[in-house]
């Protein structure tokens, strides 16, 4: 009796950690959610039917096909959700990109060629996508705030640089596309993480004013003043960025630190 006893313990256990692996499965906000409250419904139910005395195999089965169907289904439904994310954001860049399609038709000298134009709705989707995606994960508003400002500010450099760049025919300024790059990396790094971001928008502010003086303008006092000015602006906006994120993190360390 004892030997039986012990030996639907075993396998209790057995079907419990199966199940804890299959709610792996679901998506993770969904399993962060509910997932601990089923792993202990399921732990109280095999409970219950060891007590009395009731075959745990066919109730196990039942419940992993169950389960199983509910995890294709959210699975299903989030996907669902991304896609009409994606829509939205194709459709929001598509409207977006008329109005440098419109301007290129009224004002005088904008020869964008159809390369320019599908460079520029990759941007916008490029930039409608990540805030989409990042932001969304997180609830803190300095860090939503953070992505905002920092993507925006990332995307109106790159315009500005490759109209400057079409337009000037000075393929040094392409440099600049550095400071992109070290934004990419360094989210890539941080994974996305409030204070790594925080440390990665600083750089892209240090980068830019580097590049503000070492590299040579040759350009009259007034465009250089104004390049000056475009250049402080960029990097307020990244420090400001910079420091939403500090916000963001020390918020988070504070709220771990009163649980």
């Amino acid at each position: 009796m004892a030997t039986n006893l012990a030996d639907t313990n075993i396998v209790g256990r057995r079907y419990r950690r199966w199940y804890g692996m299959l709610l792996r499965l679901y998506p993770r906000p969904f399993r962060e959610r509910f997932g601990e409250g089923m792993a202990q419904t399921f732990h109280d139910l095999c409970r219950e039917h060891r007590d009395a005395k009731r075959g745990l195999f066919r109730f196990a089965l039942w419940i992993f096909c169950e389960t199983l169907g509910g995890i294709v289904m959210e699975n299903i439904m989030r996907m669902d959700q991304l896609r009409k994310t994606m829509l939205r954001v194709a459709l929001g860049a598509l409207a977006v990109l008329m109005v440098p399609l419109v301007a290129s038709q009224l004002v005088e000298g904008w020869n964008w060629n159809a390369g320019s134009f599908v460079f520029v709705y990759v941007l916008f989707f490029g930039t409608g996508m990540a805030y989409s995606l990042i932001a969304r994960k997180m609830g803190a508003w300095s860090y939503k705030a953070g992505v905002g400002v920092a993507l925006v500010s990332g995307f109106a450099l790159g315009w500005s640089n490759m109209v400057q760049v079409a337009d000037s025919g000075h393929p040094e300024n392409l440099v600049y596309y550095s400071v992109l790059g070290v934004g990419v990396v360094g989210a890539l790094l941080a994974r996305l993480q409030a204070r790594g971001l925080a440390l990665t928008l600083f750089a892209m502010a240090a980068t830019l004013a580097l590049i503000a003086v070492i590299l040579p303008s040759g350009a009259p006092p007034d465009m250089a003043r104004r390049m000056a000015i475009g250049h402080g602006v960029y990097v307020v906006l990244f420090i400001a960025s910079g420091l939403m994120f500090r916000h963001a993190s020390l918020a988070g360390s504070k709220t771990e630190a009163d649980l």
